[in-house]
Formats: structure tokens, sequence, C-alpha cells
């Protein structure tokens, strides 16, 4: 028989695992839109009531007031000023569920949440990268036409792979696996990364590594850079020598990008040609149109700004402006708020801010500050994280 403990903690895993990959949009939880995390909320509620009969508990952190009181005000306010409907009410209650086990979780279940997850990622992404590679060598495969959000993003479904049809005629199309958007699949991946800091070499972090190169995204490239510095300076290494390596297989890198096949390449193409400066702006700055740059000028002269003011047009906009823009000061307020409410009680200030630094830097550049897939690395990380034991024996010894 299964024990009361293993079930309520099977449950919350399930739930966990549900709320973190359907923040992703993977094409097989389509049909089932923002809705997927009543599912998600009925493996925690399961999980509450299977604990609430259990004399081992799991639920055992006693600081989740605060930072549940604090998420739930922000996703109220933000229902309120972007003119919520009764739906989406509906499912901020499933959401506030879902963040009540997050903090009231144990550490030992946190740490084997995270483990799951990153576990999961990597059973995913393996098949999907084979089945990726195949296509590019001229294997036929089957597939079919897909479309998300009323036409916005058209696809190629490949199945274990998303085929964006805008990069049909790349030389190499960007990989982003069964999710939406290469940058949405390189944070991700990044942010796993992050948690398994001291641990690289394991096979499932080379398959993250690979995974987050084969996006070509500008945004996870970037990450992935920051993300090497900081995981020396969360283990407290001397990372002079690997900078100036660094440089040195970056110049080398694009130098040959510029060079090989006559600069007629996938990294030249997207990634250095995105860093040109033409007018004093850097190409790849491309997160908001020019109409609403000019909106957002105007509106930062606006009483607006106090609340925020909503989005006529809100595709081909992204990043901390649009958040700005549909939140207002009060929003970006009650962000900070619910952030410092949720980590403060962190067990580890270097990895709480390596994770933060990261965060911040891709609510620079998409501004999704409460997806599950970019929330909970950073709350493990303040919470739960621990170097390996032999990383701190050496560091320790004199």
């Amino acid at each position: 028989m299964i024990e009361k403990e293993a079930l309520s903690s099977t449950f919350f895993y399930a739930g966990m695992v549900i709320a973190f990959f359907g923040s992703l949009n993977p094409w097989f939880l389509w049909p089932l839109g923002s809705y997927y995390i009543i599912i998600s909320a009925m493996f925690i509620m399961m999980s509450m009531l299977v604990e609430a009969t259990s004399s081992n508990k799991i639920y055992t952190n006693t600081t989740f007031l605060l930072p549940v009181f604090a998420f739930a005000v922000l996703s109220c306010y933000q229902l309120v000023v972007n003119n919520g409907n009764v739906g989406g009410y509906i499912a901020n209650v499933f959401h506030i569920i879902v963040f009540l086990s997050l903090f009231r979780i144990g550490t030992d279940k946190l740490k084997k949440m995270m483990d799951i997850i990153t576990r999961l990622m990597t059973l995913l992404l393996v098949p999907s990268m084979l089945w990726f590679f195949l296509y590019l060598i001229g294997f036929p495969l089957p597939s079919r036409d897909a479309e998300f959000n009323d036409s916005f993003y058209t696809f190629s479904n490949y199945y274990l792979f998303l085929l964006d049809d805008r990069s049909l005629m790349s030389i190499v199309p960007r990989f982003h696996s069964v999710f939406l958007e290469p940058s949405h699949l390189g944070v991700a991946t990044n942010l796993l990364l992050l948690t398994q800091c001291g641990k690289w070499r394991k096979p499932q972090n080379v398959v993250l590594l690979v995974a987050t190169i084969m996006t070509f995204s500008l945004e996870a490239y970037i990450l992935l850079i920051v993300l090497f510095f900081l995981s020396y300076w969360v283990q407290k290494k001397n990372f002079i020598k690997k900078l100036i390596a660094t440089v040195i297989v970056m110049a080398a890198s694009i130098a040959a990008a510029f060079f090989y096949n006559g600069g007629d390449n996938v990294f030249h193409d997207l990634i250095l040609l995105r860093l040109e400066v033409d007018d004093g702006e850097i190409a790849g700055n491309n997160r908001v149109t020019a109409d609403f740059d000019s909106d957002y000028s105007q509106y930062l002269q606006s009483s607006d700004i106090l609340f925020g003011r909503e989005m006529d047009y809100s595709f081909g906009n992204a990043g901390y402006k649009v958040f700005f823009y549909e939140n207002g000061l009060v929003g970006i307020l009650l962000l900070i708020v619910f952030y410092t409410a949720a980590l403060m009680h962190h067990k580890n200030k270097r990895a709480l801010i390596a994770a933060l630094a990261l965060a911040l830097l891709d609510f620079i550049a998409r501004a999704f500050p409460l997806w599950y897939s970019n929330f909970i690395p950073v709350y493990f990380m303040a919470m739960a994280f621990e170097l390996p034991i032999t990383l701190q024996t050496k560091r320790d010894e004199p």
C-alpha cells in the first residue's frame, strides 16, 4: 500500500510539473489554453487533502502567508487594470493554490521537485533533438500544420518538435522543441542549468546546454554567458582565467562567423547581425514596434503611468516596457514586494543574487516574471540550493 506521504508528494510533483511546462505552452497543451492551471491545482489540492490525514507532513514551511498574500494582491491587481474577465478571475484562484503549495512545501521536497523537472526536460529534449537532426539531414518525417493564438504563430508540427513557418527558408531552423519560441526554451534551459550549478558535467546538463545553443536565441546566449560566470561566483571560484579564455573563444567564433561561407551562416545571420549598431540602436533591440514605442513615450508623460494603460496591440511587443505600460508604477511596486516576500528567507545569498540577475535580464527582454518556468528555478535557488558536497569540501579546505 502506498504511504500517504509518498502519495501526497507524488500529487504535488505532478501539479508543479504541469504548472512548469504548461507556462511554456507546449503544443500538446494548446487545447487547454491558460486553463492547464486547473489540472495543476487539482493535483495540488489532492496532495494537500492526503497530507492533512498523514502523520508525516510535507508542507512544513511556515513562512508562506506573506508571499501568498503578495501574489494574490499582484495577480488580482493585474486582472483589474487589464480588464480581466470572469474566466481570468477563476483561473487566478487556481494560480493562488499552486503558489500556496510552492511556498508551503518543505526544502527536501522542493529539491526533489526541481530534480524531477530537470530530468523531465532532458527526457523531452533528447528525442526532440534527435528528431530535429533527422529533419536537418533530409529524413522524411510526418507532420501537420498547426497554429496558435488565432494564427499569430503558425508551425509545421513534427510532433517531437515545432518548426516555425517563418524559418522555413533558413539554412538551419532555430530549435525550440515543442514550445512556442526558441527564446522560451532558451530561458528555461538557462535557469535549469543554474539550478544545476556545480554539476554541469552530468549528461542531463549537457543536453540542456546543447539545446540552449541550438535555439540561436540572442537572449539565451546572453543569459548563458552571464550564467557561466555567475556559476563560478556562486561556487566562490576564481573566474579570471575563464573570462580570458571565453573572450578568446568568442573572438575566434565571431571571426569565423564573418569569414565562413562569406558570412552566409546561421550564427552570423541570427546573432551577430542583431548586435550591429545603427543610429545608436542595437539591431537586436527590437522587443517593441515603432508604433508602440511612440505610444509609450506619450504614456510616460500621462497620468496613466500610475496604474498603467490597456494595450490595444500586444503582438510584436515584449519586455519590461510592455509590463510597465500595462501595470504602471503600482504594478512594478507590487512585483517587487512579491519577489521580496517570496525570497526574503533565502538560504544562499550568492545563489539568490545569481538567480535574480538572470531573472532581471529575462524581465528586460520578455517580462514574464510570474511564469512558473521563470519563477520556480529562482525560488529554488533562494530556498533550497546547495553546492555538491565535493565542491563544499574543496572550498572549505585550508
